[in-house]
């Protein structure tokens, strides 16, 4: 099966450098999968999971804000910010999730508040 070379980086780490065989990621025009051999793209992403597929196993990976770029068979994610399911604080996510729910009570049209509660999301979800 044709494989492509696969990197999930964050600001802290490298989370994955390997072969891989699919990735689906969102970008902020919605979700898109990646096979070998796909066009050149460069998508900045939205606050949602990046899957990587490999030989069977699936590696998923909360990336919160980003850019993905493909171009001859390398892909390169480079996240704001991203984690591991098995690394997500959940204490530190509900918290986040309460204190931006409150803050868009308050103000409906907050943004950041609006980026916090899709990060908290994401982050219980994939915690769970």
């Amino acid at each position: 099966m044709a494989t492509m070379e696969v990197q999930v980086l964050s600001p802290e780490r490298v989370l994955f450098s390997g072969e891989a065989n699919e990735v689906y990621a969102r970008s902020m025009d919605g979700q898109i999968g990646i096979l070998p051999g796909h066009e050149p793209a460069l998508l900045q992403l939205d606050v949602a999971p990046v899957k990587v597929r490999s030989d069977g196993e699936e590696h998923v990976f909360a990336v919160y804000s980003g850019f993905l770029e493909l171009r001859d068979d390398r892909l390169v994610v480079l996240a704001e910010s991203a984690e591991q399911p098995d690394q997500i604080d959940r204490s530190a996510a509900e918290s986040l999730r309460s204190d931006a729910e409150e803050r868009l009570r308050s103000d409906p049209d907050d943004q950041r508040a609006a980026h916090d509660l899709k990060r908290a999301t994401l982050a219980l979800d994939l915690a769970s």
